[in-house]
């Protein structure tokens, strides 16, 4: 009984070292071999015994899996073979923040320029912000200025800027004076 009992265990062990070791699935086969191994023991040492490890480990496993999945993309290893920075990954989801930790839904409706051509992905700045971005309608060349028309997906959506269209948008933005430079007389402007 003893050494299903630590079989049991030893397959606990390497299944949760398979989720956190880059073993390239030694630790699983192992792990396999270990919970095989522990239930033929405790069948050859009575039918009761084997049915209540059997059981035992159908229930419990699922549960140690969910466990190391919720886990996994929070450590060292999960989050570089998920190529995730330590600020993206938060409660609404792992693609949510820009390269440099700002949501992503904060950026709807700003200004930003193409930094690649999106073909119809590439790479965009807005505010400073690095990030990926989805063309909508047509690619946008290198250098071009876009704007921001929605996050889809956890994707940013961008449509280009004609000039005029930015021509317009900087005059309203010049045209709106701060409240101190509405108290300055007409003389003083």
């Amino acid at each position: 009984m003893t050494i299903a009992i630590l079989l049991l265990v030893a397959f606990y062990l390497f299944l949760t070292a398979e989720f956190f070791l880059p073993t390239g699935g030694l630790m699983g086969v192992a792990a396999a071999a270990a919970v095989i191994s522990s239930i033929v023991i405790a069948f050859s040492h009575s039918f009761a015994f084997g049915l209540t490890m059997l059981f035992v480990t159908l229930i419990s496993t699922p549960i140690l899996l969910t466990s190391l999945v919720r886990v996994w993309p929070h450590t060292p290893i999960g989050r570089r073979m998920l190529n995730r920075r330590p600020g993206q990954i938060d409660d609404r989801g792992p693609a949510r923040r820009t390269r440099g930790g700002v949501a992503i839904e904060d950026l709807v409706g700003h200004r930003g320029i193409a930094k690649t051509n999106l073909l119809p992905s590439g790479l965009v700045v807005i505010d400073g912000q690095k990030t990926d971005a989805v063309s909508i309608g047509m690619p946008i060349d290198a250098g071009s200025t876009v704007k921001v028309t929605g996050v889809e997906g956890g994707r940013v959506h961008v449509r280009l800027i004609s000039d005029e269209e930015l021509a317009a948008e900087v005059a309203r933005e010049s045209s709106v004076r701060s409240p101190a430079a509405l108290e300055e007389s007409l003389e003083d402007l």
